[in-house]
């Protein structure tokens, strides 16, 4: 049996300060799609600006573009109002491009230092070694590893199909994680990736 969610304090939900939070972060999201766009819409236009480093910050721009679309107002929405009214399997793909997009950003981050200590350190055979099609091969492999991995996390934590989410009450958006893959997850980022860099460098 299912159990309405409960508004807690709904009435300071509807402040000044939560209004003025709301159009706060709905202007930093708007902005944040625009910027992203046009730096989009600059690199991919632009033939001379198909670099491997500009791929890299293309690579960026998108994963920051869902953030400012579709991340940013999901969570403002959930400031305003806790509870959840798009049903399960919206809060999966909520979750899911919320994930992908940050961990993109992320990544595309470490392979923008990566680039760019090959740069320094070696700046006679960067050319060499960073191509644009090594580059194009690193961001999709990337980007399939996040991917992978979170479409790994929902089927490890029973998040996979909308029938096997468990929710307390209607219009919770909750994704309950086990303790294994909590310390799977440790494990694989916070010990052997780190020592796996390290050993590389």
């Amino acid at each position: 049996m299912e159990y309405m969610c409960v508004k807690e304090r709904e009435e300071v939900r509807t402040g000044p300060a939560y209004i003025f939070l709301f159009i706060f972060l709905s202007c930093v999201s708007v902005f944040t799609v625009f910027l992203n766009l046009l730096v989009i819409i600059s690199i991919s236009h632009f033939k001379q600006l198909h670099t491997p480093t500009n791929l890299l910050i293309l690579s960026l721009a998108v994963a920051d573009l869902l953030v400012g679309l579709i991340v940013m107002p999901v969570n403002i929405m959930q400031l305003i109002d806790s509870c959840w009214y798009l049903g399960k399997m919206a809060c999966t793909v909520s979750f899911v491009v919320s994930f992908m997009s940050i961990s993109g950003s992320l990544c595309s981050l470490v392979l923008i230092a990566v680039d760019r200590y090959i740069a320094v350190t070696d700046p006679l055979l960067y050319s060499m070694k960073i191509t644009v099609c090594k580059t194009v091969l690193l961001i999709i492999i990337g980007w399939s590893f996040v991917l992978l991995y979170i479409l790994i996390y929902l089927y490890s934590n029973d998040h996979l199909l909308s029938s096997e989410i468990f929710t307390t009450c209607y219009g919770e958006c909750v994704i309950y994680v086990k303790y294994s893959w909590v310390l799977v997850d440790l494990v694989v980022f916070f010990l052997a990736v780190p020592l796996k860099v390290h050993q590389r460098f």
